[in-house]
């Protein structure tokens, strides 16, 4: 996969505010990306769409889209887990290997890591 520009310098604060309002639903796009600083902070890699779809009550269609664009711009990683699978961590890739039974996880890209002082 080819390196894009934004994957070669730091980001900003100014930089992540202006990709949070790209998406048209800052809310959900920051609440996305400070419940996935938390959950640095509380010694875990991301969280998965259910859980997060519960934790804001935003609706799950909503919520891809917004992670859909974060990636695009490289604020977050998408992975994707089998919900057939019993091991969730060991099944996670970056590209959806088996459509509707593969179920999203969201991570920090490494730029904004480092932008809020967690270790990439």
């Amino acid at each position: 996969m080819p390196v894009k520009n934004w994957q070669l310098k730091t980001m900003t604060f100014t930089e992540l505010d202006d990709l949070l309002g790209q998406t048209g639903r800052r809310t959900l796009a920051s609440r996305l990306v400070f419940t996935l600083a938390d959950a640095l902070d509380n010694n875990l890699q991301g969280i998965n769409l259910d859980e997060f779809e519960v934790q804001s009550g935003y609706v799950r269609t909503n919520i891809r889209a917004v992670a859909s664009m974060l990636r695009e711009h490289g604020v977050i990683d998408i992975y994707y887990y089998d919900v057939n699978s019993d091991d969730e961590a060991s099944a996670m890739s970056q590209q959806s290997p088996r459509g509707r039974w593969s179920k999203q996880h969201y991570r920090l890209a490494n730029s904004v890591k480092t932008l809020l002082k967690r270790n990439p």
